[in-house]
């Protein structure tokens, strides 16, 4: 009997966790603005990587982000991570976190790059202001992007 070999994923120690942990309302320390940006251009930096080859990451958000001992962002959770649309791969079903989600993907299920920079876009926007991500208003109609922008 052939015995498959086990597979084991080891990451990297990230003793500052998520960065949803330090945007919230309860958060340890407030972050300046130099290390909020810092953050911003780090994740940026990953996202960047992952399309270099033609990976769509389809979650990107604060929950996702961690943060290493010196605040360095590392991108995380890469189980909905999909090769681009174009590089031969069909259509896929719309999944990512309500809110964070590309407009134009939820219409089409077809995700590319420019899915990942409209949620890294919504996500500069929390990170930078300490909202909420633009969800669904009290009488249950979905907050446009583009309203929430204005009210800043």
């Amino acid at each position: 009997m052939r015995t498959r070999p086990e597979q084991v994923l080891i990451y990297e120690f990230v003793p500052n966790g998520d960065l949803e942990k330090w945007i919230s309302t309860q958060a340890p320390v407030h972050l300046s603005l130099k290390q909020r940006l810092d953050i911003l251009i780090g994740a940026a930096r990953g996202v960047e990587y992952l399309h270099s080859f033609n990976l769509v990451h389809r979650d990107i958000k604060p929950g996702n982000i961690l943060l290493g001992a010196d605040m360095q962002a590392k991108i995380a959770d890469f189980g909905l991570v999909r090769m681009e649309e174009g590089s031969n791969v069909g259509t896929t079903r719309v999944m990512g976190t309500p809110g964070y989600v590309d407009p134009i993907y939820f219409q089409t299920s077809k995700a590319t790059s420019a899915t990942d920079v409209y949620s890294f876009g919504v996500l500069m926007l929390v990170v930078l202001t300490g909202r909420s991500r633009p969800l669904y208003t009290d009488d249950g109609e979905v907050d446009h992007i583009l309203s929430w922008i204005l009210e800043l």
